[in-house]
């Protein structure tokens, strides 16, 4: 070999050399955003729980008016049919 086909050839050896680098130089970048994705997946399964225990605690937080509303009316109900039962009573047995 001649001495400008060994610089050619330490050249094209070097610029491998810096090729290859930055692809392993991208490669850890990947890997580090892959790992990165992961973390992120897992807080948002963690943040897809919390939302779900959210709603559904005001679900029955909402619900709470609406069955006072419905205990207070069966209460009237029941002391309007008590008395009225009661009245009755006081009508017969005099």
């Amino acid at each position: 070999m001649t001495e400008e086909g060994i610089g050619e050839l330490k050249a094209s050896v070097k610029s491998a050399h810096k090729r290859i680098n930055e692809i392993a130089d991208k490669m850890t970048d990947l890997h580090n955003l892959a790992i990165g994705m992961t973390r992120l997946d897992e807080e948002m399964e963690g943040i897809k729980i919390d939302v779900g225990e959210i709603k559904a605690d005001m679900k029955k937080v909402t619900a709470r008016p609406g069955q006072w509303w419905d205990k207070l009316i069966a209460a009237a109900i029941g002391a309007v049919a008590s008395g009225l039962a009661a009245a009755v009573l006081s009508q017969v047995i005099r």
